[in-house]
């Protein structure tokens, strides 16, 4: 009687396994279909950029190139397009369009360049451009834009007023130029870093320049922060040239001027995602700086990455092959994981 149980038993639980994989089979097979189908653009876009990726690491070990960051790339679709007028000065940006109809409507990474807050252009440089072209055959369009420098004194509200008015022309303009505004991300470098910041972390209605523009959204869906100093009050003012000695010395106010212009301020749950990246070298803006904003990220919920980078000063002059492989593999892997589907 009980061989008998046992016999039936294994046939019974032979029976239903059985059963179990013929319909689980057609369920895994139906369900790699559908997952294919619907993560097919992020697939595609993580296999085009791995392909980039293992290319740029093996030119880079292969030839010990090392980057021009003084020069830039000039494969713009649209130079020089004007996208506010104030105080007389015309504020243009220059659009560089996706190499590949991937998506119906492109999605968009803004970048904002640095230079102390009183200098630099919008001019991309070349140790961004491979980066950024790799998007830009995976259906990305590129924005670079210009913002008022300073000179002479402090002008904060209205830099960060000309990246959230660069945000806002993407919106009033995404039919014209088949922009995907539910999918914006801001590139900042040093100074654009931190009016990036400001730019994406403070409400809709804050900072604002142009009437017109300021009808529109000014919402981003992720930030990608190049040494931002989050902190002004850790920033290393002393040494400072002519122009940036009479900037700083115009602030009269220094404690009213952290509390509003410090992005770290601004942080809690809603902000947009934030990649961090910051050299521990740098005696710029001190490293501290974005730990700090890193550290409150995650203690806020809100969602955030560093890398930190250990060959290289602010300004990236020396940095090493393996950082420039750190950088590019974070930057990609951080924009895949925020790329639509």
């Amino acid at each position: 009687m009980l061989r008998l149980t046992y016999i039936l038993s294994l046939w019974l639980g032979t029976y239903f396994m059985k059963r179990f994989l013929k319909m689980f089979f057609p369920i895994l097979f139906i369900g790699i279909i559908i997952s294919t189908i619907v993560f097919n653009k992020r697939i595609m876009l993580c296999y085009g950029i791995a392909e980039k990726y293992i290319s740029l690491k093996n030119h880079i070990w292969a030839t010990n190139q090392k980057f021009d960051i003084e020069t830039s790339s000039n494969s713009m679709n649209y130079s020089d397009v004007v996208y506010k007028n104030t105080n007389g000065t015309s504020l243009t940006l220059d659009i560089y369009g996706p190499i590949k109809q991937v998506y119906s409507s492109s999605p968009v990474l803004l970048y904002v360049h640095g230079g102390s807050f009183a200098y630099g252009d919008k001019s991309i440089p070349n140790a961004l451009s491979p980066v950024l072209d790799t998007f830009r055959e995976q259906g990305y369009t590129i924005i670079s834009t210009s913002y008022e420098l300073m000179k002479d004194k402090e002008n904060f509200n209205k830099q960060i007023s000309d990246v959230k008015d660069t945000i806002r022309w993407i919106y009033k303009n995404n039919s014209a130029y088949n922009f995907d505004t539910n999918e914006i991300g801001i590139i900042g470098v040093s100074s654009g870093a931190h009016l990036s910041l400001m730019a994406g972390y403070s409400a809709e209605g804050e900072f604002t320049d142009d009437s017109e523009l300021s009808k529109y959204p000014s919402k981003v869906k992720y930030l990608i922060d190049f040494a931002s100093p989050t902190d002004l009050g850790l920033l290393n003012t002393r040494g400072l040239n002519y122009d940036l000695s009479k900037i700083f010395s115009s602030i009269t106010n220094k404690e009213n001027i952290m509390k509003q212009y410090n992005p770290i301020n601004y942080v809690n749950s809603t902000i947009p995602t934030t990649l961090i990246i910051h050299s521990s070298l740098d005696a710029t803006v001190p490293y501290e700086s974005s730990k700090k904003l890193y550290d409150s990220c995650i203690e806020l919920n809100a969602k955030a990455e560093l890398i930190t980078l250990n060959s290289t000063v602010h300004d990236l002059s020396s940095i090493s092959n393996d950082d420039i492989i750190s950088i590019s593999e974070g930057l990609l892997k951080f924009v895949i994981f925020n790329s639509p589907l």
